[in-house]
């Protein structure tokens, strides 16, 4: 058994530090909303002198995929479900900067 106290019931609102875990998903997320563009980006441009297309591709797909994920983590373990879902949304975010670097021509 813990000597910790139990949580409060009702809401499912994180009572600990609310302000401090939004801030580090503030940070997870904008990082992933950055990183993810611009690593595609990168590897879609890619050349013989830039480094390898796979490099910069695994850096967009960890960044796009993994950091809302692991933000969604974060928020769950905090007992925040509002921010766990909005950090799940994230993950819509490949399928439109995608298809926004291939439609603008951007992509090369």
């Amino acid at each position: 058994m813990s000597d910790r106290p139990s949580a409060p019931t009702g809401g499912g609102d994180n009572t600990r530090h609310p302000t401090g875990i939004r801030v580090a998903l503030a940070v997870l997320a904008l990082a992933a909303l950055v990183l993810g563009p611009a690593g595609y980006l990168m590897g879609v441009r890619a050349s013989a002198h830039d480094g390898s297309a796979a490099e910069w591709f695994t850096l967009a797909f960890g960044a796009a995929v993994g950091l809302p994920f692991l933000a969604a983590a974060v928020a769950t373990v905090a007992g925040d479900r509002r921010a766990a879902l909005w950090s799940l949304a994230l993950l819509a975010w490949p399928v439109v900067f995608v298809s926004a670097i291939h439609l603008s021509g951007w992509g090369g």
